[in-house]
């Protein structure tokens, strides 16, 4: 788990000029999914430049690198499995990681994300048993602060995360807890072409071992994270691709995501917790 300091003067809190804050709403997307109506999801446009986005890969791979000729490491990623245990198991979960904790990086990017999550109300939570299931019911929390424990995430050659839900965090002390993710893209282009990323899915289905040559210094094809309301495409998939700057941050409760494969070049994306504390409901 790598840990290490981070420049004063990086990180300012003001954003881009061209950012932009948008909620997901799933009776508008195409496809809509019904069901997630009333579920909360939030894209932000251009959060961090690309500089940025570089800067933040590159103190995450230092942070692992004891021999400063030697590569950074990517550890396999592993999947919860309650009670605060951990396994690995690549048939659900297929990726590389680096654990990085900062609790000076995680103030600074939730200094860039309030005034976003502000505008979109998800700052606070006020009697809303769909994000907090249902012992939230008539109980008010404030954003406290992001998890500090930062998880750097790399995916190539066709790895994915199947479908899932994201498991709420309940700090030590029991005072905080976790009711978002929020995803920053490092990289990526935004839309793709769907077609080409048709027929890369169905090549894959059809040779199971072709990704494992794909090229991983091509442009960017597949890693999106897709929204589905079943673990089947019956319902429909809405997508939202990887674009180098992009934060999306989504309720935990029942949401169902996934990390759709990589058929093409190296996704990198930096996922964390957004922390809440039970405040008097007014």
């Amino acid at each position: 788990m790598g840990s290490s300091s981070v420049a004063e003067d990086f990180l300012p809190p003001q954003a881009p000029s061209n950012a932009t804050v948008r909620r997901i709403n799933f009776l508008n997307t195409d496809p809509p999914i019904p069901q997630y109506k009333d579920y909360n999801a939030v894209v932000i446009d251009n959060l961090l430049t690309e500089e940025e986005c570089n800067e933040l890969l590159r103190i995450a791979e230092a942070s692992t690198i004891k021999d400063t000729s030697g590569p950074p490491t990517w550890d396999r990623a592993m999947i919860n499995t309650g009670g605060g245990g951990q396994a690995l198991d690549t048939v659900q979960r297929h990726c590389g990681r680096i654990i990085f904790d900062s609790s000076e990086l995680a103030n600074k990017l939730l200094a860039r994300l309030m005034p976003f999550l502000k505008e979109v109300g998800v700052d606070h939570i006020r009697n809303q048993p769909l994000v907090t299931g249902l012992e939230g019911r008539g109980r008010a929390y404030r954003l406290s602060q992001l998890n500090e424990r930062l998880r750097f995430l790399k995916y190539e050659g066709g790895e994915f995360f199947r479908p899932h839900w994201d498991s709420n965090y309940l700090t030590p002390d029991e005072e905080e807890e976790s009711f978002y993710t929020l995803h920053l893209y490092l990289n990526g282009d935004g839309e793709q072409d769907l077609e080409e990323l048709l027929q890369a899915s169905k090549k894959a289905e059809t040779d199971p071992q072709g990704s494992d040559n794909i090229d991983v210094s091509g442009k960017l094809l597949g890693g999106a994270t897709s929204f589905s309301a079943s673990y089947g495409e019956g319902d429909g998939i809405v997508r939202v691709f990887p674009k180098t700057g992009l934060a999306l941050v989504f309720q935990q409760y029942h949401l169902l995501h996934a990390g759709d494969p990589v058929f093409r070049g190296v996704k990198y994306t930096l996922r964390t917790d957004m922390m809440y504390r039970e405040v008097a409901m007014t």
